[in-house]
């Protein structure tokens, strides 16, 4: 009897991420492939406590791109032979020993190449901008089961509209914050290119970029949001602009992609990173403002 292959995709970090999570394993699913997520990243996480991961919460259930959570017996046995895999002492005692029915895949190791255990347990971010453009009708499908942002897709936009992305907080920590002048290049261009410019500001940091002069133009500054009704309450207003400044975030990333159109602007940081490993998050035909 031969025994097919069991696909588990980790679904963890911010909205962002979690949307590139589903579309890799759409991705899996359409190579043949029978695949279930794992949301319980989430379970470690209790509103107002500080944790060692930034706080994040499930945004996006498995149902909305017609996807399965496991089970918890099957989690237990993930995590058992994730265990296993890793045990020291197997090592030392079995030498260049290898679980012969599970591997744990990392995004970084990962060379899309066919899955060769009986159980394969990807965890990473995936991060990869075709998986999101060669799907925008899945991706909008299945984000639009949210009344909330439906009804946003649909809305006219002011053609004159643009929105920013201010993201501080942990890139601060992570010394990948963008430079003022990031931000000071951004706005030379959009106000070069479009008249009567009407600008929306996002960002996790208000008090910063209410400090900063060049933002004075700002028509209104969002500050972050947590509890998930309140992150897709702000996700569709920033689906309601024509023109995108989504600086290194994944989460107005998405925004752009579904809703620029031929006339759209798009500013991007380039490098995403300075410091670090970054997917394929970049489109030819997005305007590369440089980040040093």
């Amino acid at each position: 009897m031969k025994f097919k292959k069991k696909i588990i995709v980790e679904i963890k970090g911010g909205f962002g991420n979690q949307v590139f999570q589903y579309m890799f394993a759409h991705k899996l699913r359409n190579d043949g492939f029978k695949v279930k997520v794992n949301t319980r990243f989430y379970d470690q996480f209790k509103p107002n406590e500080e944790a060692e991961n930034t706080y994040r919460s499930l945004v996006l259930p498995p149902k909305y791109f017609d996807f399965e959570n496991i089970s918890y017996l099957f989690y237990k046995f993930l995590i058992l032979n994730n265990r296993i895999s890793n045990s020291r002492k197997l090592k030392r005692v079995l030498k260049n020993f290898h679980n012969p029915l599970y591997e744990h895949i990392k995004d970084k190791n990962y060379n899309y190449e066919i899955p060769k255990k009986f159980i394969n347990h990807f965890d990473g971010y995936w991060q990869n901008i075709d998986f999101l453009v060669s799907e925008k009708d899945y991706l909008i499908r299945s984000l639009s089961k949210n009344k909330i942002i439906k009804n946003s897709i649909y809305v006219k936009t002011n053609k004159n509209s643009a929105m920013l992305l201010v993201r501080r907080g942990d890139y601060l920590k992570m010394n990948e914050e963008l430079s003022l002048k990031f931000y000071e290049d951004c706005l030379k261009y959009l106000k070069s290119e479009i008249k009567n410019l009407e600008l929306n500001i996002f960002t996790d940091d208000v008090d910063w970029v209410k400090n900063q002069k060049i933002f004075s133009i700002a028509k209104n500054i969002y500050g972050p949001e947590e509890e998930p009704k309140k992150v897709i309450e702000l996700f569709a207003i920033m689906l309601n602009h024509s023109h995108f400044v989504i600086s290194n975030s994944t989460f107005s990333l998405i925004a752009a992609i579904i809703s620029e159109v031929e006339e759209s602007k798009v500013l991007v940081a380039h490098p995403w990173f300075r410091n670090r490993y970054y997917g394929n998050l970049l489109r030819d035909k997005w305007v590369k403002i440089e980040n040093k």
